[in-house]
């Protein structure tokens, strides 16, 4: 007889096409709503045509992360709908010629000039104290354009002193503590090289400063970064997938989760959602949505303009890693110890990096010190825009009054003036009737000058000295 034990239908579980990180749009939450097992197979067959790496189909449990707009466009910032906002060398120095950007250096420069605190002859801390003020008043207007944090930097050409990027810090964080900004809302910028991650600990532990360490490029400069205490690392996946696509043809132009740059940033997020760790991955230098979307359990993403327009909400959906995963990423970042000895190095003989495998040596040269020397190269294009203002405030500062208010110069008074002219007259008496001509014309352009001037004299002479009448 068969039985009348009522079978247990088998759980089912969504097959996953492209785990990772994609635009949040009405389109895919009509496709969580409508989803179901009775048509996923139909669906199927059509999507077999697409490319993986183009083929959303949700999957559960999911995440959402912050977006940080990698941008200083006023008006793009003003529309879209974004949690924070990065302030790098590369979005300043693209915007620095604009009438918005131009703006906050007039008013850091008025403001530096009118303290009266650094002597003009003192070219390099003018334009020092300059920038950094310009920092100031440019993120005080991006923190009105936002409900989250600012990222702001320190001059990346100080990556081998960390006591001046220590002292640059807390003079920028105490310009913002002034405004009444809370500590929260400003994280500040430091490449991550061995004199950065050494500033990052002594902002972090004496200063309660939240630090962002900037250019990671691998688990293991990842790990040291996090171990000093660091809110948020960035990771820069375009030159970290340039650095990898090279090497062999296999991946080049191949988007999967089996990319070694994916890996290497796959692992680094999955160290830290492993460990728990109070530290927010941010991919930087996003190349196309593709990419994104192999990531998993990434913490923000710092979108471009062109992106933002793409992405109208100010979240993404990024999936969790599974806990059975078996990839490589993830046997990686469960292999790597936590704690590392690789911050106990930094202030050994050796260093941190010569700790380091030699293929993590290899990709932290060409992810941060090439872009560090691209960093240094807008900077200059920013203290050259800094400086072109500077020069014309001091003139403004410096000019005498009676060029101001155009007031004949004591040196030469109308008398003098008169009695030349008569001496003219009376010498060109023994001229040819030529020059006397001459001589009389030039007289009376001489005497209608001279009007025209007592006239300007009269009027000057109404205005109260000190104040600005332009």
């Amino acid at each position: 007889m068969p039985t009348t034990e009522s079978v247990r239908p088998a759980s089912y579980v969504p097959r996953r096409y492209a785990s990772g990180t994609f635009p949040v749009s009405r389109d895919y939450h009509l496709r969580q709503m409508l989803y179901n097992y009775s048509n996923s197979q139909g669906r199927d067959a059509d999507k077999s045509k697409l490319d993986t790496s183009d083929q959303v189909i949700p999957s559960f449990p999911f995440s959402n992360v912050p977006v940080y707009a990698d941008t200083v466009d006023i008006e793009t910032l003003a529309f879209h709908n974004y949690w924070g906002c990065l302030l790098t060398p590369d979005n300043v120095a693209a915007r620095i010629g604009t009438d918005d950007l131009r703006y906050h250096v007039w008013v850091a420069t008025k403001r530096v000039v009118e303290s009266g605190l650094i002597k003009f002859t003192d070219k390099e801390a003018l334009i020092q104290a300059v920038m950094d003020q310009f920092m100031v008043e440019l993120g005080l207007v991006l923190l009105d354009l936002c409900p989250g944090p600012l990222v702001l930097f320190v001059d990346p050409r100080l990556q081998d002193d960390w006591e001046q990027m220590v002292t640059k810090a807390k003079a920028m964080v105490a310009k913002f503590d002034e405004a009444r900004v809370r500590r929260w809302r400003i994280i500040v910028t430091l490449p991550a090289t061995e004199d950065g991650i050494r500033a990052a600990r002594e902002l972090i532990n004496r200063h309660s400063i939240q630090t962002h360490l900037s250019l990671v490029s691998c688990l293991e400069h990842a790990a040291a970064c996090i171990e000093t205490g660091a809110g948020m690392v960035s990771m820069s996946v375009e030159p970290i997938m340039e650095w990898f696509e090279p090497q062999g043809s296999t991946h080049k132009g191949r988007l999967s989760q089996d990319h070694p740059g994916i890996e290497a940033i796959q692992s680094c997020a999955t160290f830290i959602h492993r460990h728990g760790l109070n530290t927010t991955l941010l991919t930087t230098d996003i190349r196309k949505w593709s990419e994104l979307k192999q990531l998993s359990g990434i913490g923000a993403a710092a979108l471009k303009k062109d992106q933002l327009d793409e992405a109208p909400m100010k979240r993404l959906a990024t999936w969790y890693p599974r806990p059975g995963d078996q990839s490589p990423a993830t046997l990686r970042a469960l292999q790597a110890a936590y704690p590392s000895h690789y911050l106990g190095s930094l202030d050994s003989n050796k260093g941190l990096f010569a700790s380091l495998p030699a293929e993590c040596r290899s990709l932290v040269s060409a992810v941060l010190y090439v872009r560090l020397g691209h960093m240094a190269t807008h900077m200059e294009t920013i203290e050259k825009a800094v400086w072109y203002e500077l020069k014309r405030r001091i003139r403004l500062e410096t000019i005498p009054l009676e060029y101001l208010y155009r007031r004949p110069s004591s040196n030469s008074p109308t008398g003098t003036r008169k009695s030349n002219m008569s001496d003219k007259v009376t010498g060109s008496s023994s001229s040819s009737k030529r020059s006397k001509s001459r001589s009389r014309r030039s007289s009376r352009q001489d005497e209608e000058s001279e009007q025209q001037q007592q006239k300007k004299v009269t009027v000057s002479d109404t205005m109260v000295e000190g104040v600005d009448y332009f």
